[in-house]
């Protein structure tokens, strides 16, 4: 079985990338087991912390460390990534012997812009490859989310659904094939 873990780049409990990571998350071919790697309590990345990483930043560096691959979640925040995310990569990026180099990462987000999460997207399409990771292209899943888009029952208009479904079974085979 393939481990996935993955990210919310919102802090917020009721955010509409943890809706979308849900139903990611329930489309998950049965093949793979998608665990959250939470980052609401990370402190602020500083160069200062890396001799001595806090034993949450280290933490935080052994879940990603113990998965296959990883899927960022992420909002878009005045048309680019949220800080929540930035921190994030900094930490993972820094501070003791697992670095970002090999891991299979995908990326994708919901918005209630007219663009979904594209720009987001964009920048940490420029910003990760320089780090090693091994990012998967396509599909893409940005979604825009409008009134119908989630129900209240944490499931998702059927074109969601499928996109989130098509998505993570791609994903899966990146991560089981990609060396």
């Amino acid at each position: 079985m393939v481990k996935i873990g993955y990210i919310v780049g919102s802090l917020a409990p009721d955010s509409i990338n943890r809706k979308l990571a849900k139903v990611i998350v329930a489309q998950a071919p049965e093949r793979a087991e998608l665990i959250e790697i939470s980052i609401a309590e990370l402190p602020l990345y500083d160069r200062h912390l890396d001799e001595d990483f806090p034993e949450v930043m280290t933490k935080f560096k052994q879940e990603v460390e113990a998965v296959d691959g990883l899927l960022l979640v992420t909002p878009e925040h005045n048309q680019s990534f949220p800080a929540p995310v930035k921190n994030a990569i900094d930490i993972l990026s820094r501070g003791g012997s697992f670095q970002l180099a090999g891991l299979r990462l995908g990326i994708v987000g919901a918005s209630p812009g007219r663009f979904g999460t594209i720009n987001s997207q964009s920048q940490l399409r420029q910003s990760l490859p320089p780090l090693g990771v091994k990012l998967m292209g396509t599909p893409v899943v940005a979604e825009t989310v409008r009134e119908n888009t989630f129900n209240e029952d944490g499931t998702a208009a059927e074109g969601t659904t499928k996109r989130a479904k098509d998505y993570i079974e791609a994903f899966t085979t990146f991560v089981e094939t990609t060396p």
